[in-house]
């Protein structure tokens, strides 16, 4: 499913909620997201988190703590296009943690 700016000039509560229903479709029915945002905390809140069937609940990811749900959680990637192409693809760790100049401002 793509998703071109599902949640921008939403309120918090309003995008909130269109997240939920992303992670829902993507974590109990198996639904592919690609999300076209500006905003990264839509991004990292579907590497971060994901929907619980059986708790009708969005969660965090248990980085540390269960390898099982480690190993189901569905992989989050990050493209970042400048002047027509790719300028970064990478894992969400690595775009948090970037060096970049272009790429630290849209964190900040």
């Amino acid at each position: 499913m793509l998703y071109d700016s599902p949640t921008a000039g939403l309120d918090p509560v309003t995008s909130q909620t269109i997240i939920t229903l992303i992670l829902r479709l993507r974590d109990a029915y198996g639904v592919t997201a690609l999300l076209a945002t500006h905003r990264l905390q839509d991004g990292f809140a579907l590497a971060n988190f994901h929907f619980d069937p059986e708790t009708k609940r969005v969660v965090r990811n248990a980085a540390n703590g269960n390898p099982a749900a480690a190993a189901n959680a569905a992989r989050t990637r990050f493209l970042v296009y400048r002047d027509g192409g790719i300028y970064f693809e990478g894992e969400p760790g690595e775009i948090a943690n970037t060096e970049d100049p272009y790429l630290k401002r849209f964190l900040v």
